[in-house]
């Protein structure tokens, strides 16, 4: 059974190093799995460190992975989890009763032959990507900071054979538009500042991935109806800092046409190249979501944006702590399956939050309590950025970002 598992495995592993074409077909490089761990945290939400894809992928695992991982592994795959994968790749059992049980000679040739054929139909199929050398891949703004901005893409696709290739402006799939595989330049706005991971794809494969860092000017509030909204509503040039808060009064809203009887999420960010380390840090603001939100279960969030990653701390109101959350490094836990009852507050009311790094190891406070501590091994760079978001509107009374060693980078009581 063990043996049968890790065929699965492999098959795995085969089918998502064609996929994104680790490597450009000569092997995975650390790279590769850095993307992959990021793909699989925005398509799935579920954060694999990079240690546990390179023990997977060096077979370097005592244990058999945990289901957790192998779940991942198949939802970027577009399977449901890692029973549906195999259910659906019934195929490897087969192959491993045949060469485990002893066969006429006559019938090894004939699954020789039909084997031989399969290949050469898998060869034959639309669908298949093949990199034959280097994919160049570059991107330039044309603002240096603020929103929109425009960015050139230079790319060249000689190197690569797949039926049709599409461009991607970030995490966002609904963002994505096909572009010529003979030209060399594509041009994409950006409404958002932030950290951007732009991405090229043939057949949906994944084959280059470019960073894009949309500086913006100052504080940036911008209210989206969905998560897929390409033009958000934007705040710039209006006054929302007022009476020592960053705040999108009714005014503000009303001059907007923000429609107030829809449901809508604010997101407030700035988005600088702050030089600190992930590693050492800490960040403290006091927050509020705006009595203008009727759920049940209102939300607010925090958010630091790093090179390779983000972290966050999502706080539910009272009686909604199943929902609350919170990502530190390659560490996420969910109200789901964990205690976070320290994370259900009046969310109405001011709360001070704060995320404190030292040597990689989180602590959360809320209101001056550590609630929770964690620890995390992956180095993801240097902060880029942060941002709230809030349901409905919300309000940000104080901030400010250091890195553990007295140097404030960032302090700001609006």
């Amino acid at each position: 059974m063990m043996l049968d598992e890790d065929a699965y495995i492999a098959l795995c592993k085969e089918k998502i190093e064609k996929k994104f074409a680790f490597g450009n077909g000569n092997g995975y490089t650390q790279r590769d799995l850095e993307s992959l761990a990021l793909i699989i945290a925005e398509k799935t939400g579920i954060n694999l460190s990079l240690s546990t894809l390179k023990r997977l992928w060096k077979g370097d695992f005592k244990q058999r992975p945990q289901i957790a991982t192998l779940n991942g592994l198949a939802s970027v795959l577009d399977y449901n989890d890692w029973q549906d994968f195999k259910l659906k790749n019934q195929p490897v059992e087969i192959v491993q009763q045949h060469f485990h049980t002893k066969r006429p000679r006559w019938l090894w040739v004939i699954i020789g032959f039909v084997t031989v054929l399969g290949i050469t139909a898998l060869l034959l199929l639309p669908g298949r990507v093949k990199v034959n050398g280097p994919i160049h891949f570059t991107a330039e703004k044309t603002v240096t900071k603020g929103i929109p901005n425009t960015v050139v893409f230079k790319y060249d696709l000689t190197n690569v054979e797949a039926n049709h290739f599409d461009f991607q402006q970030s995490w966002n799939t609904e963002h994505r538009v096909a572009i010529d595989p003979k030209g060399n330049a594509f041009t994409s706005i950006y409404y958002e500042p932030g950290y951007h991971r732009a991405k090229l794809f043939a057949n949906d494969s994944l084959i280059a991935m470019q960073p894009v860092h949309i500086l913006s000017d100052g504080w940036e509030p911008n209210i989206y109806y969905n998560g897929e909204d390409n033009e958000p509503i934007n705040f710039k040039n209006e006054d929302f800092i007022q009476d020592g808060q960053l705040h999108l009064n009714p005014e503000l809203l009303s001059k907007r046409n923000v429609n107030l009887s829809h449901s809508f999420y604010t997101r407030v960010s700035i988005s600088e190249d702050f030089k600190i380390s992930s590693n050492n840090f800490s960040l403290l603001t006091r927050m509020k979501v705006d009595s203008i939100s009727d759920k049940l279960c209102p939300w607010m969030q925090m958010t630091v944006v790093t090179e390779k990653n983000i972290f966050w701390i999502s706080l539910r109101n009272k009686g909604c702590e199943s929902y609350a959350n919170y990502k530190t490094g390659e560490v996420y836990r969910s109200g789901e399956n964990n205690d976070l009852s320290a994370l259900g507050v009046n969310i109405y009311n001011w709360q001070d939050v704060a995320l404190t790094v030292e040597n990689r190891n989180a602590s959360i406070s809320i209101n001056g309590e550590i609630v929770f501590r964690e620890s995390y091994k992956e180095d993801f760079g240097v902060i880029k950025g942060l941002f709230y978001l809030f349901e409905g509107t919300g309000s940000i009374d104080y901030v400010r970002l250091d890195n553990m060693s007295g140097n404030i980078v960032l302090e700001n009581d609006f």
